[in-house]
């Protein structure tokens, strides 16, 4: 609705109408392609879960209509949207491949409190995340991290990072993070706003845990997309089902790493990446563990343009 406001007709600075040279007529603000276009953009917004502590005169409702709605990100349309300049949205934006590396080490990196839960409330996180076993990622007290989160017991609700800080032992590890422990709470990292590029150069392939008959998806090496899955392919039984493993191939759950970060992780382990069936968790046969893991399959992006 926000369109209308703008008005039928793009004004010089003077008020008057600007004339479409092509047509001699008044140039339009926005077309019925951009209410469409911008329709798409909108999309995907949900309510929060019901939360206490605050009136609702709808009782038993779980509608929860005084946070900030959630994203879910299956319910967009990931193509590029056109803005009414002439561009794209987004256009201002770093684009993501151009974040620096170990970005939530870096100035501007953003933490915000989540107190003793792990979930994520940016993302969509399954429930055994919660679970005892579930790996998290700890900070060790001797890192620079964990001291400015931790901030001698005087925890904030959000924290940002004033200079780039030095990595500490398992941070060297890994391409980023997603909830980190801070002796019993959790903060949850919040990447800057950037743009992902629908098309790209060099893709590889990846794929769900359970996915023998499921197919792949494209996915750009150069961002932090999927998980490792080690498999050797003259191996048999190691395609049918391609481990990780805890501590060695990967550092917490639901971690997301750049296809480089996963095959060396995979080749240090004495294994490499290969088109799997099946993922299995090492040492212990933990099945619930979902999520995609890179193949070493190339891939590209095509797209069809209607006549």
């Amino acid at each position: 609705m926000q369109l209308f406001t703008i008005g039928l007709y793009v004004l010089n600075e003077d008020g008057t109408q600007v004339i479409d040279s092509t047509t001699g007529k008044p140039k339009e603000t926005y077309t019925n392609e951009d209410i469409e276009s911008f329709a798409r953009a909108w999309t995907g917004f949900d309510r929060q879960a019901a939360r206490g502590n605050y009136e609702d005169r709808r009782g038993g409702s779980t509608d929860n209509r005084l946070d900030a709605m959630k994203v879910i990100a299956a319910y967009r349309d990931p193509l590029p949207k056109a803005n009414l300049a002439g561009g794209f949205l987004g256009d201002r934006y770093l684009r993501c491949v151009d974040l620096p590396s170990q970005s939530f080490l870096k100035k501007g990196a953003v933490y915000t409190l989540r107190g003793a839960s792990p979930l994520s409330e940016y993302r969509t996180d399954p429930s055994y995340f919660e679970l005892d076993n579930a790996e998290k990622f700890v900070l060790d007290s001797n890192s620079t991290l964990y001291q400015l989160l931790h901030n001698v017991g005087q925890y904030q609700l959000n924290v940002e990072l004033d200079e780039d800080i030095v990595c500490f032992e398992t941070e060297c590890n890994v391409d980023t993070v997603r909830m980190v422990k801070v002796d019993d709470v959790y903060y949850e990292f919040k990447e800057r706003p950037c743009v992902q590029m629908a098309f790209y150069d060099d893709g590889k392939q990846i794929r769900a845990r359970e996915n023998k008959d499921l197919g792949s998806m494209c996915a750009n090496p150069k961002l932090a997309h999927a998980s490792e899955a080690c498999c050797r392919e003259e191996r048999y039984q190691e395609v049918r089902q391609a481990k990780k493993e805890t501590g060695v191939t990967y550092f917490y759950e639901g971690e997301r790493t750049k296809y480089n970060t996963a095959r060396d992780r995979c080749v240090n382990a004495g294994k490499d990446l290969c088109m799997f069936e099946y993922t299995n968790v090492s040492p212990v046969n933990d099945w619930w563990k979902k999520g995609f893991s890179w193949t070493n399959k190339d891939c590209e992006i095509m797209v069809k343009v209607n006549s």
